[in-house]
């Protein structure tokens, strides 16, 4: 039986094991366990923004292990035409164990996240898609857009900050 549920902080050694795995596919980490300093950043960050509630996890699980998850990142921003201020969800991390996929967590997850974001009076939802499916995101609505770029403004090393 697979149940969705939003995390707590009891939950964040799963939360932390899920995103390693998704860094690991990604190739932006070459262990699928992460390193002792990654893990202990990822689980700093998602301790302190949970604590705050601008930052909520949904985990799906399936016999108390968890096998899938989502985040979403509240953010106030100010006003634009297409949104005249208010909260932005930036949704993130969406993430299924490799023999749990194809079998519709994901947009069980985001579903979730949509109706909280909806329930929190947010104005807007984004999210970055990897790989080439996007079909689970527009079934829900989400457009492509082409204005976003990144530049990576690298750390020394050891640094964590």
């Amino acid at each position: 039986m697979l149940s969705i549920r939003k995390a707590t902080l009891r939950d964040i050694d799963e939360v932390v094991d899920l995103r390693m795995k998704l860094l690991y596919e990604m190739g932006r980490s070459d262990r699928i366990d992460g390193t002792e300093a990654l893990r202990t950043a990822t689980r700093g960050y998602f301790i302190k923004r949970m604590q705050t509630g601008e930052f909520t996890v949904w985990l799906a699980e399936s016999g108390g292990d968890a096998v899938s998850m989502t985040c979403i990142h509240l953010i106030e921003n100010p006003p634009e035409d297409e949104v005249l201020g208010g909260t932005e969800g930036y949704v993130m991390d969406i993430y299924t164990e490799k023999e749990w996929r194809g079998r519709g967590i994901a947009t069980s997850l985001l579903e979730q996240v949509i109706l909280y974001a909806r329930g929190m009076d947010a104005k807007k939802l984004v999210l970055d898609t990897i790989g080439t499916d996007r079909r689970i995101y527009e079934k829900q609505g989400f457009r492509k857009t082409t204005s976003e770029m990144e530049l990576l403004l690298k750390q020394p090393a050891g640094s964590t900050g």
